[in-house]
Protein backbone atom coordinates (compact mmCIF):
# COMPACT_ATOMS: atom_id res chain seq x y z
CA UNK A 1 0.00 0.00 0.00
CA UNK A 2 1.42 3.56 -1.21
CA UNK A 3 0.45 5.63 2.00
CA UNK A 4 0.82 8.60 0.04
CA UNK A 5 -0.80 7.92 -3.11
CA UNK A 6 -4.08 6.69 -0.91
CA UNK A 7 -4.13 10.01 1.28
CA UNK A 8 -3.65 12.01 -1.76
CA UNK A 9 -6.42 9.99 -3.78
CA UNK A 10 -8.85 10.66 -0.93
CA UNK A 11 -8.05 14.47 -0.14
CA UNK A 12 -8.26 15.25 -3.39
CA UNK A 13 -5.80 17.65 -4.65
CA UNK A 14 -6.42 20.37 -7.08
CA UNK A 15 -4.53 23.04 -8.58
CA UNK A 16 -6.49 25.97 -8.83
CA UNK A 17 -7.29 30.21 -9.89
CA UNK A 18 -4.31 30.65 -12.21
CA UNK A 19 -3.07 34.20 -12.87
CA UNK A 20 0.29 35.80 -14.20
CA UNK A 21 1.92 38.63 -12.74
CA UNK A 22 4.40 41.12 -13.80
CA UNK A 23 5.77 43.72 -11.34
CA UNK A 24 7.71 46.24 -12.41
CA UNK A 25 10.33 48.31 -9.69
CA UNK A 26 9.90 49.55 -7.44
CA UNK A 27 6.73 47.23 -5.96
CA UNK A 28 5.96 44.98 -3.27
CA UNK A 29 2.62 43.03 -2.63
CA UNK A 30 1.58 41.31 0.35
CA UNK A 31 -0.65 37.84 0.08
CA UNK A 32 -2.18 35.82 0.76
CA UNK A 33 -4.35 34.75 -2.07
CA UNK A 34 -7.09 32.89 0.14
CA UNK A 35 -8.24 36.67 1.51
CA UNK A 36 -10.39 37.04 -1.89
CA UNK A 37 -11.59 33.53 -1.67
CA UNK A 38 -15.49 34.26 -0.17
CA UNK A 39 -17.19 30.92 1.01
CA UNK A 40 -19.04 31.30 -1.87
CA UNK A 41 -16.03 30.83 -4.56
CA UNK A 42 -14.46 27.61 -2.64
CA UNK A 43 -17.21 26.58 -0.17
CA UNK A 44 -15.47 23.41 0.09
CA UNK A 45 -11.78 24.22 0.24
CA UNK A 46 -10.60 22.61 3.43
CA UNK A 47 -6.63 23.12 2.97
CA UNK A 48 -5.11 26.08 0.86
CA UNK A 49 -0.96 25.27 -0.47
CA UNK A 50 0.09 28.77 -2.04
CA UNK A 51 2.77 29.01 -4.45
CA UNK A 52 4.63 31.17 -6.87
CA UNK A 53 6.76 30.15 -9.80
CA UNK A 54 9.26 33.14 -10.87
CA UNK A 55 9.57 32.94 -14.55
CA UNK A 56 12.02 35.88 -14.97
CA UNK A 57 13.58 38.44 -12.70
CA UNK A 58 14.28 38.32 -8.75
CA UNK A 59 12.67 38.99 -5.52
CA UNK A 60 12.55 38.78 -1.82
CA UNK A 61 9.92 36.82 -0.06
CA UNK A 62 9.21 37.39 3.30
CA UNK A 63 7.17 35.31 6.12
CA UNK A 64 7.07 36.34 9.71
CA UNK A 65 8.56 34.54 11.41
CA UNK A 66 11.08 33.39 8.79
CA UNK A 67 13.98 33.90 7.33
CA UNK A 68 13.60 36.74 4.38
CA UNK A 69 14.77 34.41 1.00
CA UNK A 70 15.87 35.73 -1.90
CA UNK A 71 14.40 33.87 -5.45
CA UNK A 72 15.61 34.02 -8.99
CA UNK A 73 13.59 33.13 -12.01
CA UNK A 74 12.97 29.35 -12.30
CA UNK A 75 12.16 29.03 -8.23
CA UNK A 76 9.28 28.32 -6.69
CA UNK A 77 8.11 29.19 -3.43
CA UNK A 78 5.59 27.36 -2.20
CA UNK A 79 3.56 27.67 1.54
CA UNK A 80 2.15 24.72 2.84
CA UNK A 81 -0.24 26.09 5.43
CA UNK A 82 -0.77 29.58 3.08
CA UNK A 83 0.41 31.83 5.50
CA UNK A 84 0.84 35.92 5.04
CA UNK A 85 3.54 36.58 3.26
CA UNK A 86 4.89 39.40 1.27
CA UNK A 87 7.35 39.40 -2.18
CA UNK A 88 8.90 42.47 -2.87
CA UNK A 89 11.56 43.92 -5.13
CA UNK A 90 13.66 45.40 -2.38
CA UNK A 91 13.33 46.50 1.28
CA UNK A 92 11.82 49.91 1.80
CA UNK A 93 9.02 49.49 -0.34
CA UNK A 94 5.33 49.47 1.16
CA UNK A 95 3.18 46.42 0.43
CA UNK A 96 -0.03 46.63 -1.61
CA UNK A 97 -2.66 44.12 -0.25
CA UNK A 98 -2.88 41.69 -3.22
CA UNK A 99 -6.93 42.51 -3.06
CA UNK A 100 -5.90 45.56 -4.58
CA UNK A 101 -4.44 44.54 -7.51
CA UNK A 102 -5.92 41.04 -8.34
CA UNK A 103 -7.66 41.13 -11.61
CA UNK A 104 -11.48 40.58 -12.36
CA UNK A 105 -10.21 38.45 -15.49
CA UNK A 106 -12.28 37.16 -18.05
CA UNK A 107 -14.01 33.49 -18.92
CA UNK A 108 -10.96 33.45 -21.39
CA UNK A 109 -7.15 33.07 -20.88
CA UNK A 110 -5.33 33.38 -17.46
CA UNK A 111 -5.74 36.16 -15.01
CA UNK A 112 -3.00 38.43 -15.16
CA UNK A 113 -2.42 41.31 -12.68
CA UNK A 114 0.45 44.25 -13.95
CA UNK A 115 1.91 46.53 -10.47
CA UNK A 116 4.42 48.56 -10.23
CA UNK A 117 6.47 51.35 -10.59
CA UNK A 118 7.94 50.58 -14.56
CA UNK A 119 11.41 49.15 -13.39
CA UNK A 120 12.82 46.47 -14.08
CA UNK A 121 10.46 43.76 -14.16
CA UNK A 122 10.03 40.59 -12.25
CA UNK A 123 7.07 37.78 -13.99
CA UNK A 124 5.11 34.92 -11.68
CA UNK A 125 2.79 32.31 -12.39
CA UNK A 126 0.76 32.09 -9.00
CA UNK A 127 -2.18 30.44 -7.53
CA UNK A 128 -2.64 28.02 -5.30
CA UNK A 129 -3.73 23.79 -4.62
CA UNK A 130 -6.56 22.90 -2.58
CA UNK A 131 -7.74 20.17 -0.56
CA UNK A 132 -10.95 19.11 -0.17
CA UNK A 133 -10.23 17.63 3.44
CA UNK A 134 -8.06 18.48 5.75
CA UNK A 135 -5.99 15.75 6.60
CA UNK A 136 -3.88 17.30 9.52
CA UNK A 137 -1.36 14.79 10.04
CA UNK A 138 0.21 15.37 6.06
CA UNK A 139 -0.57 19.13 6.37
CA UNK A 140 1.57 20.08 9.97
CA UNK A 141 4.09 17.96 8.76
CA UNK A 142 4.86 20.06 6.55
CA UNK A 143 7.23 23.27 7.30
CA UNK A 144 5.95 26.82 6.70
CA UNK A 145 7.96 27.30 3.55
CA UNK A 146 9.30 25.25 0.90
CA UNK A 147 11.37 26.77 -2.04
CA UNK A 148 12.96 24.89 -5.06
CA UNK A 149 16.02 26.54 -6.06
CA UNK A 150 16.36 26.16 -9.90
CA UNK A 151 20.19 26.59 -10.38
CA UNK A 152 20.73 24.56 -7.49
CA UNK A 153 19.76 21.69 -9.88
CA UNK A 154 15.83 21.54 -8.36
CA UNK A 155 16.73 20.76 -4.51
CA UNK A 156 14.02 21.65 -2.42
CA UNK A 157 14.64 23.74 0.64
CA UNK A 158 12.67 23.69 3.77
CA UNK A 159 12.48 26.80 5.69
CA UNK A 160 10.81 27.20 9.27
CA UNK A 161 11.61 28.91 12.47
CA UNK A 162 14.80 27.50 12.76
CA UNK A 163 16.15 28.49 9.47
CA UNK A 164 16.82 26.93 6.03
CA UNK A 165 17.37 23.36 5.63
CA UNK A 166 18.77 22.84 2.43
CA UNK A 167 17.72 19.52 0.44
CA UNK A 168 19.92 16.24 0.25
CA UNK A 169 18.21 15.00 -2.64
CA UNK A 170 20.10 12.45 -5.85
CA UNK A 171 19.86 14.24 -8.93
CA UNK A 172 17.36 11.82 -10.68
CA UNK A 173 14.20 13.24 -9.16
CA UNK A 174 15.15 16.92 -9.35
CA UNK A 175 15.72 16.39 -13.11
CA UNK A 176 11.85 15.11 -13.12
CA UNK A 177 11.02 18.08 -11.01
CA UNK A 178 13.09 20.57 -13.61
CA UNK A 179 10.98 19.08 -16.79
CA UNK A 180 7.67 19.50 -14.74
CA UNK A 181 8.28 22.65 -14.19
CA UNK A 182 9.73 23.91 -17.56
CA UNK A 183 6.35 22.14 -18.76
CA UNK A 184 4.33 24.75 -16.49
CA UNK A 185 5.94 27.67 -17.59
CA UNK A 186 5.42 27.16 -21.09
CA UNK A 187 2.08 26.21 -20.79
CA UNK A 188 1.03 29.85 -18.41
CA UNK A 189 2.82 31.66 -21.57
CA UNK A 190 0.42 29.67 -24.16
CA UNK A 191 -3.12 30.95 -24.91
CA UNK A 192 -4.14 27.68 -26.03
CA UNK A 193 -7.76 25.97 -24.97
CA UNK A 194 -7.74 24.10 -21.46
CA UNK A 195 -4.69 26.46 -20.15
CA UNK A 196 -6.41 26.37 -16.97
CA UNK A 197 -6.87 23.09 -16.04
CA UNK A 198 -3.50 21.68 -17.56
CA UNK A 199 -1.62 24.14 -15.32
CA UNK A 200 -3.49 22.67 -12.36
CA UNK A 201 -2.79 19.18 -13.27
CA UNK A 202 1.04 20.21 -13.60
CA UNK A 203 1.00 22.14 -10.42
CA UNK A 204 -0.40 18.80 -8.94
CA UNK A 205 2.18 16.98 -10.18
CA UNK A 206 4.87 19.38 -8.77
CA UNK A 207 3.48 19.62 -5.96
CA UNK A 208 3.35 15.41 -5.24
CA UNK A 209 7.10 15.77 -6.20
CA UNK A 210 7.99 18.39 -4.17
CA UNK A 211 6.60 16.25 -1.07
CA UNK A 212 8.58 12.94 -2.13
CA UNK A 213 11.57 14.99 -2.03
CA UNK A 214 10.98 16.60 1.18
CA UNK A 215 10.04 13.53 2.78
CA UNK A 216 12.78 11.67 1.66
CA UNK A 217 15.85 14.59 2.98
CA UNK A 218 13.85 14.69 6.43
CA UNK A 219 16.87 14.36 9.08
CA UNK A 220 17.44 11.73 11.39
CA UNK A 221 14.99 12.45 14.48
CA UNK A 222 12.72 14.83 13.15
CA UNK A 223 8.68 13.92 13.24
CA UNK A 224 5.91 14.12 11.58
CA UNK A 225 3.77 11.87 9.42
CA UNK A 226 5.70 12.15 6.65
CA UNK A 227 8.60 11.04 8.64
CA UNK A 228 6.29 8.13 10.12
CA UNK A 229 6.17 6.81 6.74
CA UNK A 230 10.12 6.39 6.28
CA UNK A 231 10.11 4.70 9.96
CA UNK A 232 10.21 0.67 10.03
CA UNK A 233 7.71 0.35 12.01
CA UNK A 234 5.31 3.11 12.22
CA UNK A 235 5.40 2.91 8.15
CA UNK A 236 4.45 -0.55 8.54
CA UNK A 237 1.54 -0.01 10.81
CA UNK A 238 0.53 2.95 8.34
CA UNK A 239 0.55 0.57 5.28
CA UNK A 240 -1.52 -1.95 7.25
CA UNK A 241 -4.02 0.67 8.57
CA UNK A 242 -4.53 2.13 4.59
CA UNK A 243 -4.44 -1.01 3.26
CA UNK A 244 -7.46 -2.35 5.85
CA UNK A 245 -9.54 0.62 7.53
CA UNK A 246 -12.16 -1.47 7.89
CA UNK A 247 -10.63 -4.06 9.95
CA UNK A 248 -10.80 -3.29 14.18
CA UNK A 249 -7.35 -3.16 14.60
CA UNK A 250 -5.74 -3.07 17.91
CA UNK A 251 -2.28 -1.60 18.56
CA UNK A 252 -1.60 -5.20 19.78
CA UNK A 253 -2.32 -6.56 16.37
CA UNK A 254 -0.61 -3.74 14.67
CA UNK A 255 2.51 -4.45 16.78
CA UNK A 256 2.51 -7.99 16.12
CA UNK A 257 2.03 -7.23 12.51
CA UNK A 258 4.84 -4.65 12.53
CA UNK A 259 7.52 -6.50 14.62
CA UNK A 260 7.32 -4.84 17.33
CA UNK A 261 6.15 -4.18 20.75
CA UNK A 262 2.77 -2.75 21.54
CA UNK A 263 4.33 -0.15 24.12
CA UNK A 264 6.56 0.72 21.27
CA UNK A 265 4.91 0.92 18.60
CA UNK A 266 2.38 2.85 20.89
CA UNK A 267 4.82 5.34 22.08
CA UNK A 268 6.53 5.83 18.69
CA UNK A 269 3.38 6.08 16.61
CA UNK A 270 2.27 8.71 18.82
CA UNK A 271 5.47 10.81 18.82
CA UNK A 272 6.43 10.67 15.06
CA UNK A 273 2.37 10.94 13.90
CA UNK A 274 0.99 13.15 16.79
CA UNK A 275 -2.25 10.15 17.62
CA UNK A 276 -2.31 7.21 18.51
CA UNK A 277 -2.47 4.46 16.17
CA UNK A 278 -6.17 3.77 17.10
CA UNK A 279 -7.30 7.63 16.72
CA UNK A 280 -5.18 8.07 13.41
CA UNK A 281 -7.36 4.90 11.94
CA UNK A 282 -10.69 6.57 13.55
CA UNK A 283 -9.64 9.91 11.84
CA UNK A 284 -8.96 8.24 8.65
CA UNK A 285 -12.05 6.25 8.15
CA UNK A 286 -14.04 9.51 8.75
CA UNK A 287 -11.63 11.16 4.83
CA UNK A 288 -12.72 7.48 3.59
CA UNK A 289 -16.55 8.33 4.18
CA UNK A 290 -16.31 11.77 2.97
CA UNK A 291 -15.10 10.24 0.40
CA UNK A 292 -17.64 7.73 -0.16
CA UNK A 293 -20.29 10.24 0.49
CA UNK A 294 -19.29 12.28 -2.30
CA UNK A 295 -19.35 9.75 -4.81
CA UNK A 296 -22.87 9.21 -3.83
CA UNK A 297 -22.32 5.47 -1.94
CA UNK A 298 -25.68 4.81 -0.04
CA UNK A 299 -24.57 5.86 4.04
CA UNK A 300 -25.36 2.25 5.44
CA UNK A 301 -22.74 1.19 2.57
CA UNK A 302 -20.16 3.80 3.58
CA UNK A 303 -20.25 2.47 7.36
CA UNK A 304 -19.97 -1.11 6.45
CA UNK A 305 -16.56 -0.25 3.88
CA UNK A 306 -15.18 1.54 6.11
CA UNK A 307 -15.65 -0.60 9.19
CA UNK A 308 -18.29 0.13 11.64
CA UNK A 309 -21.00 -2.46 12.90
CA UNK A 310 -23.85 -0.35 12.97
CA UNK A 311 -24.89 2.87 10.55
CA UNK A 312 -25.77 4.62 13.98
CA UNK A 313 -22.41 4.17 14.75
CA UNK A 314 -21.08 5.70 12.49
CA UNK A 315 -23.43 8.74 12.00
CA UNK A 316 -22.35 9.44 15.29
CA UNK A 317 -18.41 9.04 15.02
CA UNK A 318 -19.04 11.39 11.82
CA UNK A 319 -21.15 13.95 13.74
CA UNK A 320 -18.80 13.90 16.13
CA UNK A 321 -16.09 15.20 13.81
CA UNK A 322 -17.56 16.85 10.95
CA UNK A 323 -20.45 18.43 13.18
CA UNK A 324 -22.76 17.56 11.26
CA UNK A 325 -24.93 13.73 10.26
CA UNK A 326 -23.67 12.14 7.05
CA UNK A 327 -26.89 13.10 5.06
CA UNK A 328 -26.78 16.24 5.67
CA UNK A 329 -23.54 16.88 5.24
CA UNK A 330 -23.45 15.35 1.96
CA UNK A 331 -26.59 18.31 0.69
CA UNK A 332 -24.58 20.73 2.11
CA UNK A 333 -21.60 19.65 -0.28
CA UNK A 334 -23.67 19.39 -3.27
CA UNK A 335 -25.88 22.34 -3.00
CA UNK A 336 -22.24 23.93 -2.54
CA UNK A 337 -21.30 22.21 -5.85
CA UNK A 338 -24.02 23.56 -7.92
CA UNK A 339 -23.74 27.12 -6.33
CA UNK A 340 -20.12 27.21 -7.92
CA UNK A 341 -21.24 26.23 -11.30
CA UNK A 342 -24.04 28.56 -11.14
CA UNK A 343 -21.41 31.83 -10.35
CA UNK A 344 -18.14 30.32 -12.51
CA UNK A 345 -17.72 31.57 -15.78
CA UNK A 346 -17.87 28.45 -18.67
CA UNK A 347 -13.99 27.98 -18.44
CA UNK A 348 -13.90 27.81 -14.89
CA UNK A 349 -16.35 24.60 -14.34
CA UNK A 350 -13.84 22.06 -14.20
CA UNK A 351 -13.35 23.59 -11.44
CA UNK A 352 -16.72 22.98 -10.04
CA UNK A 353 -16.86 19.90 -11.40
CA UNK A 354 -13.88 18.94 -8.97
CA UNK A 355 -16.00 19.81 -6.15
CA UNK A 356 -18.89 17.98 -7.44
CA UNK A 357 -17.46 14.51 -8.96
Amino acid sequence: MDVLSDVLRVVRLSGALFFTAECSSPWAIESPIQDLLTPELMPEADCLVLFHILTEGSCVVECKGLPAVKISAGDVVIFPHAETHTMRSHAGVKPAPIGSVFPVGSSEGLRQVAFGGGGEKSRFICGYLNCDQRFSPLTTALPPMLLVRSREDYAVEAIDRNGVRPAQVAGGSRTWLGTTLKFTISEAKAARPGNAAMLGRLTELMFVEILRQYMHQLPAGRGGWLAGLDDVHVGKALRLIHANPQRNWTVGELAREAATSRSVLAQRFTELVGESPIRYLAGWRIQLAKQLLRDGTNIAEVSGQIGYESEAAFNRAFKRTTGSPPASWRRKVLTAATALMAILPPADNWLANFFAS
